[in-house]
């Protein structure tokens, strides 16, 4: 039975940039599992920067709020029929430096560059993704990285590592989804693009599945104020988005090497 690996960042970008085409599979009969690397809970010694304050205040949800925001995302993934697994890195506005200073302590840093104390991060999620069970027929979606966000970018080469690393002989498809919404932003997903040679891939949408994409996401109860106003304007955004995609039908767009093989870093 065929089957598609979603990596996704945090417990919301996956459904936010694909929850239409994750439900179409989910009916066609794919087995579909949403990996979320940083859903850890917060570090015992963990940033306590005015920025996390101000997070915390915002999603009220408490002290550890990986732990609801886990259980929103299973209530998410339940809508569209695929599986969750939950690993246990830290959001990058907990991570500390070596003197025990914030790696990233405002909203402009986290959408900067990745730590260079970061880099072993990087071999520390392809360890556990290669804990992961592939099926021999999985194709595996990386985020693109439109909005330059460092998680996304740590799980974008994390992810080209470890399909890179699978059995001799074996190549593991590799696709990348445009991470929403910054993906609104045309010329996040033209810098995402830079000088790779991808070709798009439009999947589209029939209503049942842009439905259940709208319904997945208000799941995200305490994440719906970081992007939109309210319910009602998530709805109308992520319906113009997809019609603007898909040129009047609702569709969701992939990215994959031209010769469809992993990336040849």
């Amino acid at each position: 039975m065929p089957s598609a690996i979603y990596l996704s960042p945090h417990l919301d970008d996956a459904v936010l940039s694909c929850g239409g085409q994750i439900t179409q599979l989910v009916r066609a009969g794919q087995v579909v599992r949403v990996v979320t690397v940083f859903a850890g809970d917060v570090p015992a010694e963990a940033a306590a920067s005015p920025f996390v304050q101000e997070l915390h205040a915002r999603w009220g949800l408490g002290r550890n709020p990986p732990a609801a925001r886990r259980a929103e995302d299973r209530a998410a993934l339940g809508i569209l029929g695929a599986r969750a697994t939950h690993l246990p890195f830290p959001d990058c506005v907990y991570r500390l430096g070596r003197m025990g200073a914030p790696l990233y302590p405002t909203r402009d840093a986290i959408f900067g560059t990745v730590a260079q104390v970061e880099m072993p991060l990087i071999d520390e999620v392809v360890r556990a993704l290669r804990r992961l069970r592939v099926p021999r027929d999985a194709r595996v979606i990386l985020p693109l990285t439109a909005g330059h966000h460092v998680d996304h970018q740590i799980v974008r080469a994390a992810g080209e590592q470890w399909c890179k690393m699978q059995p001799a002989g074996r190549s593991v498809p590799i696709a990348y989804y445009e991470d929403y919404p910054y993906a609104e932003q045309p010329d996040e997903v033209t810098a995402a693009l830079d000088q790779d040679t991808l070709e798009s891939e439009l999947v589209e949408l029939d209503e049942d599945a842009l439905a259940a994409k709208v319904a997945a996401i208000a799941c995200y109860r305490s994440q719906i104020s970081s992007f939109f106003a309210d319910k009602a304007e998530m709805t109308t955004r992520v319906r113009t988005y997809a019609e603007l995609v898909g040129g009047g039908q609702p569709a969701e767009r992939l990215w994959h090497w031209q010769d469809r093989e992993p990336h040849p870093t």
